[in-house]
Formats: C-alpha cells, structure tokens, sequence
C-alpha cells in the first residue's frame, strides 16, 4: 500500500472528482452558467454551480452572482463565496482558468430557511446569458433529469446504473424507487447525467401502498433526514437476524447508532484467530479484526480454508457478533503508486464496468440479505486510494485514476450502493498524518475527499466519518514531542517539526491529524457528529528501544531521534516495519474518535520481500522496493522492512513475533 509523505512540486493536484477542473475567464459573455440542485433534504439542500466555456479563447478568473427569496447558503467549496443574499463566488486561483469546451464547478449547501428549494438565475460577466431558474423559481433545471422537487408518476421508472427501478411505496418518505425487493429513497436519480435519470410516463403517486410494487420492500431512510440523526436512518434489530429475503417488509427496524461501535459485540476472525494463537499470539486471538475483500476471489471462498464474505458474516451470527468490519478494496487502478498491492482491475481494461458489477454488486448481494440485518457492517472504503489523487499524480497510474471511471466515480459508485443498506456504515480512508499531514496536503486531500463524498447521492450523509492509519505505523502520540512541535531546540532557533524525521509536518502523532482532518470537515459542510477511527494494530513501538524520557541533546536531529517513539528510519516507510501491537480496540477513546481498531489484522505481510515470486491464488499482487530490506529509498534511507516477507496478506509469522514483542501496552 502506498505510503508515500510530501507530493512532488510542481505536480497538479485540482482533480476533476467528476468536474472537468478547468479554468474560467473574465471575458464579458463567454460561457454558460447554470444552477443545479444535487441532494435535497426537508431542511435543506447542496447545489452546484456550473460555468462552461462554451467559447473559442480561454477564460482567465471568474466571478458569478445570484440570489434567492428565503434560502440561504451555509457553507461551500470550490470557491470564495461572500455576501449574504445576494451572494457572489469567485475562483480559487487553481480553477480560474477555463479551455475552450471546458467546464467548472462549485457547490454548497443551502438552508431552505422555510422555504422550498430555489433554483435562482446565475449572473455575471462571465456568462453570456442568465443561468437556470430564476430568484422565485424552484422548479426542476431544463439540464436535470429529475429533482426532488418535480413529481413522480406511477409510469416512471428510475435508470440507476443500468438497472430499472420502480416507483414503490416507503414509509418513511412516502415513495421511493424499488428493485429486487429494495425501496431505496426518492431522490436517488436526483440530477443523473444521461443515460441515467427517469423515464417513462403515468399519474401521480400516492404516499400509501396503493402505489408499492408487488414486491415486499424494507423500509430506507427518507432522503430529508441526516444518517446521523436517531430519527432518521436506522439498523435492524436483532430479531430480524433469521429472516428470508421474502419477508424484508416485517424487519424490526431501530434507529441507527451514531457511533456504530456502541453497546456491540465485535465479530472475531477465526482465521485470524487461529493464526495468532499458533504464532505465539493467544493473548490477543480474541481481538475482532477486519475482513480484507481485497479482490473478486475473495467474495466466495476460491483457496482451501479461505472464507468468503458470507461465510464470515455466518460465522458472526454463529458467535453473537453484530459488529463485523470489512474492508472495501478493489479499486481500478488501486494502489496506483506502489506495487505490492497493485489490483486485479485495470482502468484501460474495462476495470469500471468490472468494479461495479463482477465487485461492488456481489457485495452489496450478500450484504443486503435480511440474514445478516442484525449486524451493523462498518464499511473501510478504498485505503490509499483519494490520498494517492493528492500526492502522486505524477505516476501515470495515478493521474489516469483521476479521470471517468477512476477513484473518485468509483469510491461514489460505492458510496450510493452501500447507503442503500441502512446497517452499513462506511468510513473513507485519509492516508495518516506522515502522508497528509503538511499544511499543502492538508488543505488540498480535505477539499478533494470533501468534493468526492458530496458527489454522492447522499453527500455529507453518505457516511459514518474517516479512518486513518490504515496497516499504518503512525503512533497515536509522541509523548514527549507533541507539545513541542514549534519550540525550538539548540542556539539555531530550529524548531522541533524541522528535523529531518518531521520535515516541517505539524502532525507527528494520528489523535492530533484526525481531530483536525474532523474540524475542517464539520468546516466543509459535514455534520458535527461525524466519527473518526483510527487503526492501532501495529503502532505500539513498545519494547525495550521505547524512549521513557525527553533527550537531553541540544542537536536537533539527535534531541528528535532519541526523544520519538516512532522508530522508523523515514517516516514514509510502511512496508513490513518492526513495530508493535498498538492500543486494543476501544470505543470513543478521544473526542471525535469513534473507536480505535484493528484494521490491518496483525501479523499479515504488507508485500513480499523479494522480486521474482508470484502469488498464484493474487498474481496482480508485485514487488515493491520498499519492502526489500536492502534497498535504499528515494528519501534516501534504508526501507527498515523485515527479510522474508510473503505477499501482502499472507501471514508472516516472524513478523508477528516482534508485534508481540513490541506491544505497547505490553501484553499481559
């Protein structure tokens, strides 16, 4: 898995995240600029604003303006917004220019203060005539196919992805669209693109089941309400755990838990399991761990005592379990800057379509099936996958997965399947605090994971929060380097976060990056109850080599070195490091944290040691420098890797043994 630190200079990182990230120009009437309504709740809404330069020059700097009757904006991104109704919104700089033919977009989200949702004219030099709606006008815009606010007719159906969805009944919004026994929300087709969208024609439905298909459907929440909300969403009970896919409709429905982690009992790989208890490891064989779906393969069992993802959720209905931990991780073009984890999907090879139907869809299959109704299933989406879209740009791989079909349109893709299943609750991975921590990346991964969540079709709502650290090594402090990150040591005046193992990061331990990576989300529109998780399985560094005091040294580089628990030789390692087993999991250990847990299960390879062998049960799985003992880093230091490794997620027992020997807190 990628574990890069600093992007490379020079290297664009405005990424389309759906949008073409041109630039706009200040030339009097040269593009179209258009309003568009995204997601609509009862309270509220998130809108976008498109400006395309329908032009023969390009257009350099923009500024826009509108107003509405009673709504009022927020918050937003992708732009400078100022004024109070009117409003104004300019360029970021990045997204000033536009080329001939291109397109820009900011959003934000809007308060309907009352009202109903106003699709206002778009003005300003900028635009060569006035844009969609008008400042009274709260109808559908001509370029939607469907709003929340028009009227659904009992002919029509809903284009989601290639499948047709029928008008149903839904208790809680009224109506929504059904397949497969599956009401999902009314506005699900809000604002599609062609191909997707309504179609078809009829009257107009009732809020009854006078208008339900034929089909027993279970109840989703209503578009209106915030997942986060006890009124709104909700998980089923465990008196539905034995229910057929016939009898969905009578599911016991309770509401959904803000912090998923909660008064739950946490599922236990019993691979895992026996592994660690072999290995010297029983101490801790009872520590629930999460279940890699890490290629097609996996979703049904293909190797000898490998257990497929319905098998491992049978397993948790076996054990009592309604808590079970899956990560989502099959991207096209995944891990785009490293080798040991490259995919099986490739972006030129199809790898969309093949993502969407051969991964996603079987997932959602199993996960959707009333059986497991009772278990709250905490959904780790894509590691590496948006930090790489930040930082590394300059691998082609990398830059290809900014485009259609990439990252962003399948980490939505994702988003939109499984927000359909009111017991899941996804986390998006956010690299760590040595990948993302500087100031520049900061700012720029917040905007872009920020962009790609409010993409999908519930936006901020989309998800139950972020998860760093990710088979990472990060410690959760540095305890005796935290508070001194801008004091300075010796006669130079250098401060601590210049040395050389910082390189200016503000961060140096996991609890400080994700409260502040929370706060700039809540900034951005997410909601205040918006969780963390950060993953411990390896990131004791406890042992014997583990500082108990502040160095005495009044070298800077020597004061750091000694006084760090983290012993790395660069922080950008991350391949098979002598760490330890971190904290166990626990349940709100810090404000904004919902739990800490063990992602990446202790004692699995990060990627294989050596070049030349191949995995045959996972060939796309390669060799990656970093985790070869030998090789000298593009930092310039050693990788620090343990020799003998096997390929990433095979079990490495030798490796295990120094995470038992490392743990901090030691082990009973």
């Amino acid at each position: 898995m990628t574990r890069l630190t600093r992007k490379s200079r020079g290297i664009a990182t405005a990424l389309s995240l759906g949008v073409a990230m041109a630039t706009f120009g200040s030339v009097a009437q040269a593009a179209t600029c258009s309003y568009s309504i995204s997601n609509e709740w009862s309270t509220g809404y998130t809108g976008t604003i498109t400006i395309d330069n329908t032009d023969s020059s390009a257009l350099n700097g923009w500024n826009v303006n509108w107003q509405y009757n009673t709504n009022r904006i927020t918050s937003s991104w992708n732009a400078n917004v100022s004024g109070s109704n009117p409003y104004s919104a300019s360029d970021l700089g990045w997204n000033g220019n536009i080329s001939p033919g291109q397109v820009v977009e900011f959003g934000f989200q809007v308060d309907k203060n009352g009202g109903s949702a106003e699709t206002p004219s778009v003005n300003g030099t900028v635009c060569s005539s006035s844009g969609t709606g008008s400042s009274a006008d709260t109808s559908t815009p001509a370029s939607s196919a469907y709003s929340a606010s028009s009227v659904a007719t009992s002919g029509q159906q809903c284009n989601w992805y290639g499948t047709l969805y029928s008008l149903c009944s839904n208790t809680q919004s009224g109506w929504g669209w059904e397949s497969n026994a599956s009401c999902i929300a009314a506005t699900t087709c809000s604002s599609q693109p062609d191909p997707y969208g309504i179609v078809g024609g009829g009257e107009d439905p009732t809020p009854s089941s006078s208008s339900s298909s034929s089909s027993s459907v279970q109840p989703v929440p209503s578009s209106s309400s915030s997942s986060f909300e006890s009124s709104s969403s909700v998980a089923p009970s465990s008196s539905s755990s034995s229910m057929t896919s016939s009898s969905v409709s009578s599911v016991d429905w309770s509401e959904r838990a803000d912090n998923p982690f909660v008064g739950a009992n946490w599922y236990v790989d019993q691979n895992w399991a026996a592994n660690a208890t072999a290995s010297g490891g029983a101490a801790i064989a009872d520590v629930s761990t999460a279940v890699w779906m890490d290629r097609i393969g996996a979703i049904v069992a293909t190797e000898p005592g490998q257990l497929g993802l319905r098998d491992h959720l049978d397993a948790a209905l076996d054990q009592g379990a309604n808590l079970f931990q899956v990560v989502i991780y099959d991207l096209p073009n995944r891990d785009c800057h490293a080798l040991a984890s490259n995919g099986e999907l490739k972006m030129a090879e199809d790898g969309f379509n093949r993502y969407v139907n051969e991964y996603i869809a079987p997932i959602v299959e199993i996960l959707s099936d009333p059986a497991y109704s009772s278990i709250r299933i905490i959904a780790i989406i894509e590691p590496d996958s948006l930090p790489n879209l930040v930082t590394n740009l300059s691998t082609p791989a990398c830059m290809e997965a900014t485009g259609p079909g990439g990252y962003v349109d399948g980490t939505r893709h994702t988003l939109n399947e499984l927000g359909k299943l009111p017991n899941v609750y996804s986390y998006i991975d956010i690299g760590h605090s040595g990948w993302l921590g500087w100031d520049d990346n900061f700012q720029e991964a917040t905007v872009l994971i920020a962009d790609a969540i409010k993409g999908a079709d519930k936006g901020v709502d989309s998800i139950a929060g972020f998860v760093s650290n990710t088979s990472g090594y990060t410690p959760l402090r540095e305890p005796f380097l935290d508070s001194l990150v801008s004091s300075t040591i010796g006669g130079g005046g250098n401060q601590v976060r210049s040395a050389d193992f910082y390189e200016w990061n503000m961060h140096f331990s996991e609890i400080s990056f994700v409260q502040a990576w929370r706060d700039r989300m809540i900034s951005l529109g997410f909601p205040s109850t918006i969780g963390m998780l950060i993953d411990t399985s390896r990131n004791g560094w406890g042992g014997s080599e583990r500082p108990t005091a502040v160095s005495t040294s009044t070298e800077l580089n020597t004061f750091v070195d000694q006084s760090r628990v983290d012993r790395r030789l660069h922080r950008g390692n991350w391949c098979n490091q002598a760490g330890g087993i971190g904290e166990r999991p626990q349940i709100a250990p810090e404000p904004g944290i919902d739990a800490y847990v063990w992602v990446k299960p202790p004692g699995e390879s990060d990627g294989v040691a050596e070049a030349g062998i191949i995995d045959p049960n996972d060939p796309a799985k390669g060799f990656d420098g970093f985790c070869d003992p030998t090789f000298t880093t593009v930092n310039g230091a050693g990788t620090g890797a343990l020799p003998g490794a096997p390929h990433a997620g095979r079990w490495f027992p030798e490796a295990f043994q120094i995470l038992l020997e490392n743990a901090y807190p030691p082990l009973d």
